[in-house]
């Protein structure tokens, strides 16, 4: 009995982590123009039937108004931070050669005493330390020139995917304006057509997902908001160039499962220290803290219960994350965890099974 429970598990395991991979890789990038839309027909529905009500408007125009409003909005804050953040880029790698250059100083000093080091050892492991730290020098020698040439191979990617990227803005707009003018047509032929059943468990989970996953996400959000604008506020302190730009990809980074702040603030201490600069080391360090500490103070109020994963599965979804779609993967594959994860909660919940667990664990048992 267990044996066959325990077979049906891993067939259930390997059916999620297969539709997971055929959702994620598959499905998602192909049907993101029409989640776009669906994304935005909801978010317009109530401004569109205020507007057709107090103004009288057909129904169509007041979609039209609503989404091209939405729309204007959310173009115009993604131009303003597009021109922002290129101008910082755009001021980094123009400055690029000349950090490289100060660097070559603490470098030949890091790579003399790692030297020295490895002398010490006996002579076949000092031998295969010192090849090794060859290298690994020489590799980061040639960094500056392996970064201008991955940023071109992704411009030139950028330009042969812009017809695809032309093509699904289009379809997403225009998937907007008829899901917006349609919606309760669409609402009322999925009443019609889908049994009860099946209803009352997509609602269930739905408003499981909202008041969990929903809750979760604004949360992160805000936690996001909130290290952003400390790694700002820091960066500008200790005079650190673009700091805009380091604060957003360090705020990126410890938004990850896993990272933090110090996977990029502490080797910056540390090569602050090599070059001896120790007040900005000193101040990373500060900065760390303060990052740190601010976020696991805010964490239990804002996120409340723990609805993550086990540490084991996210480092799965991480690595599975990544081998399928890069980093994107690792930011997708472990949100589609959680979902999945929800999902199943709240169905178990609603199931009879679950309902009871639930009962007898909220109901003292009686003394014999």
């Amino acid at each position: 009995m267990r044996a066959r429970k325990l077979g049906t598990m891993v067939l259930i395991a390997v059916c999620a982590a297969g539709g997971l991979w055929l959702f994620a890789a598959v499905l998602f990038p192909l049907l993101l123009p029409l989640f776009i839309g669906l994304a935005v027909a909801a978010m317009a529905r109530k401004p569109v039937s205020m507007l057709e009500r107090r103004t009288k408007l057909p129904r169509g125009l007041a979609a039209f108004l609503c989404v091209l409003g939405i729309y204007a909005l959310a173009g115009t804050g993604l131009f303003l931070l597009c021109r922002l953040l290129c101008r910082e880029v755009g001021g980094f790698l123009h400055q690029l050669p000349e950090l490289a250059g100060r660097l070559e100083g603490p470098a030949k000093a890091l790579q003399d005493r790692l030297y020295a080091i490895a002398d010490k050892f006996p002579d076949g492991v000092g031998s295969g330390l010192r090849a090794g730290l060859t290298s690994f020098f020489e590799s980061g020698a040639g960094f500056g020139a392996k970064l201008y040439e991955r940023l071109f191979t992704l411009a030139s990617g950028f330009l042969g995917k812009l017809p695809d990227l032309v093509l699904g803005a289009v379809t997403a707009l225009l998937s907007s304006f008829m899901l917006t003018a349609e919606f309760d047509d669409l609402t009322g032929a999925y009443r019609r057509h889908v049994p009860k059943s099946w209803q009352e468990k997509l609602s269930f989970a739905r408003t499981h997902l909202s008041s969990t996953l929903g809750a979760w996400l604004r949360a992160q959000g805000k936690l996001m908001g909130v290290t952003f604008l400390i790694l700002t506020a820091g960066f500008l302190l200790l005079g650190v160039d673009y700091a805009l730009l380091f604060a957003l990809l360090t705020t990126f980074i410890d938004a990850l499962p896993v990272f933090g702040t110090g996977t990029v603030l502490l080797p910056w201490s540390l090569l602050e220290f090599v070059r001896g600069n120790a007040r900005c080391g000193v101040g990373f360090l500060l900065l760390y803290a303060a990052a740190a500490l601010t976020r696991q103070a805010l964490e239990p109020r804002l996120l409340g219960g723990q609805i993550g994963l086990p540490p084991a599965v996210t480092l799965a979804a991480l690595y599975v994350g990544y081998r399928v779609m890069g980093v994107a993967g690792m930011i997708v594959f472990p949100l589609l965890s959680v979902f999945c994860c929800q999902i199943y909660r709240a169905l178990m919940e609603k199931t009879p099974e679950g309902q009871n667990a639930s009962s007898r664990a909220g109901k003292p048992e009686r003394a014999n």
